[in-house]
Formats: C-alpha cells, sequence, structure tokens
C-alpha cells in the first residue's frame, strides 16, 4: 500500500501514515504501509508536472489531495493520469474536501452542475474510487460510477465536543439542509436539545433574513454545518441565539473553507470558538481549533485493505 500526498495534503498524509502503522502493529505490515514519493513540480506559468519517484507498477495508490481550488483539481487529474500510464492497480483518491460540491443541481437558469463535471473527468482520466467527507449533497455520491466512499464528519469532532463536558447542550442546525446532520450529533449527546435557523438567502454568502425556531435560553448552543466559508451567516446566526439568551455559541464545520473576511468576521463574532476538521489545511488562530480528519480516514483505508466492511466501522453515512 503506497500512500501519496497532493501539495497541499503532507501533513495530513503523514498523520494517516502514523496512524496505519500504530494501528497495525506488526512490524511486517507495517512495512508495507508507505509515504509515497512524489514530485509536483510547477512552471512559472502555473503548469503543473507531477512525476512518482518510485515504481508503482501493480499497486494499490491512494492519493490524498484536498480538491479545494483549480489548481489542486488539475494537480489530482495529472496525478490519476500519470499512475494509471506507470500501470497502478488501482487508483483510490482520497479527497477530504471534495471541491464543487455546492455545485449539485442547476438552481439558475443555464447554469453549470460542477460537481456532475468534476465526476465525470475524474473517472474519464482512470480514478478507481473515491473517498471523501460530508459532500454537501448525499447525492453528489450519484453522479460517481465507480464506487464512493463518503465519510461521516461528525465523527471527527465528538470525542472534542466531550473533552469540553458542556452542560445545558444545544445542537442547532444553521438551515434545513443542515438538519440531518445536527440531528445525528444529537445522537452522541442524549441530553442535548435541538433548535434550527430558518433562513431566506438571495445570493451566495448572503442572507435575507433568519429566525430561530426552538428555545436556546441558558442553553451552551453548538451549531453543526458541513462547512464554514465566509462566516457572515454564522456570525449573525450566533449574534441570534445569543440575543435568545444563549448562554455560549460554538459552531462545528468539517470544511473550514474560510474564503473572503472569514477571519475578520471570527475575530468579531460572538463565538467561542469554531471547530474545523484539517479537511483543508488552516492557518493557526485563537478561536479556531482543528481538529484531524486523520483517524476515520485511516480507518477506512485499513478496513478496504483488509477487504472489511467500512459501514461496521460506523463512520459513513
Amino acid at each position: 500500500m503506497k500512500i501519496f500526498s497532493g501539495l497541499n495534503d503532507q501533513k495530513l498524509t503523514k498523520e494517516i501514515v502514523n496512524y496505519l502503522r500504530f494501528s497495525l502493529n506488526d512490524s511486517e505490515l507495517e512495512s508495507k504501509v508507505s509515504f509515497g514519493s512524489i514530485q509536483i513540480d510547477k512552471f512559472s506559468d502555473g503548469e503543473i508536472l507531477p512525476l512518482f519517484k518510485e515504481s508503482i507498477r501493480d499497486e494499490d495508490v491512494f492519493f490524498v489531495n484536498t480538491t479545494n481550488s483549480s489548481d489542486a483539481i488539475m494537480e489530482t487529474l495529472l496525478v490519476i493520469d500519470a499512475a494509471k500510464r506507470a500501470g497502478c492497480k488501482s487508483f483510490t483518491l482520497i479527497a477530504p474536501f471534495q471541491g464543487y460540491s455546492r455545485q449539485d443541481k442547476t438552481d439558475h437558469l443555464r447554469s453549470s452542475i460542477g460537481s456532475k463535471m468534476l465526476a465525470d473527468i475524474l473517472e474519464k482520466v482512470g480514478m478507481s474510487r473515491i473517498m471523501t467527507i460530508d459532500l454537501h449533497a448525499s447525492s453528489i455520491q450519484g453522479f460517481y460510477n465507480v464506487p464512493v466512499i463518503h465519510l461521516n464528519g461528525n465523527k471527527i469532532f465528538i470525542d472534542y465536543i466531550k473533552s469540553l463536558d458542556i452542560d445545558n447542550l444545544c445542537i442547532v442546525a444553521p438551515d434545513q439542509g443542515a438538519v440531518k446532520r445536527a440531528s445525528d450529533f444529537c445522537k452522541a449527546f442524549p441530553e442535548s436539545t435541538f433548535a434550527m435557523i430558518n433562513k431566506k438567502r438571495i445570493k451566495p454568502n448572503e442572507i435575507h433574513s433568519m429566525e430561530l425556531v426552538g428555545d436556546v435560553i441558558g442553553k451552551n448552543v453548538i451549531i453543526v454545518d458541513d462547512m464554514a466559508d465566509t462566516l457572515g451567516t454564522m456570525k449573525k446566526a450566533a449574534e441570534l441565539i445569543m440575543s435568545m439568551g444563549a448562554k455560549s455559541v460554538r459552531a462545528v464545520a468539517t470544511h473550514g473553507i474560510l474564503s473572503g473576511k472569514a477571519f475578520e468576521n471570527l475575530e468579531n463574532s460572538m463565538f467561542e470558538e469554531l471547530i474545523v476538521s484539517d479537511s483543508i489545511p488552516q492557518c493557526v488562530h485563537p478561536k479556531l481549533r482543528v481538529v484531524s480528519c486523520s483517524r476515520i480516514i485511516g480507518k477506512s483505508i485499513m478496513a478496504l485493505t483488509q477487504k472489511k466492511s467500512i459501514h461496521e466501522l460506523n463512520i459513513v453515512e
């Protein structure tokens, strides 16, 4: 088993390899798990050239790369092409965050369906399967004609939230689309209550109005969502929740996209902390807590290679 990393995911990939070696606890098996050697060069005009520095013929190749940018997507496609030309047995793309997942349908006349197009291209160049965490819409799995391992991002954060020992806990869904995710999160905290925010959006990253459905008076609130982008909406949600009598408010988001004025909004928000995974590489901020997703990815890889059921691990959607 050879696990390779894209340019932006070397830290996460090393954590996955270390987890696998520790979990196997067998010197012979440990030697069969390696951090693969790949060189990814860039020309001055941005053109990408990947080169495997070791033989991968008849090997099961795992490639970790978050596809959160056009460069990362192009890098992934070229790596798949290079691996297939080098005679690999199978190619598993581990995309902790799969880009363009917000484009799962045509919300506007004559718009694209980016997630479908990306699925088609990945399959065309030779991807054998994809492993990802918390797709924005579960229906995106239907765009692929290869196996999709869709991991449950909630499992990344439960141990950390339990370590905080928060009383009077209330789990809040920030919109209707997050109700299932927040409800599942509630199951890990049987004594918690549930509320949701009903919001009307006029265009991406801009909210017309929002109202809270449920009681948060005296509660320590955790907003649960799949992604945090500019944080403009989350900041307003935190203000609404605190104005309704909450004791404190935190947010859990599997993918910390954090673009635009995100850090400015986080700094000026009422959040105790924003908790995200390392599905996208993060910088340091006093209100930002990063929890590694290496454990659930490592468990899934191990189950795959040992031909065991991933569903039995209770980490998939």
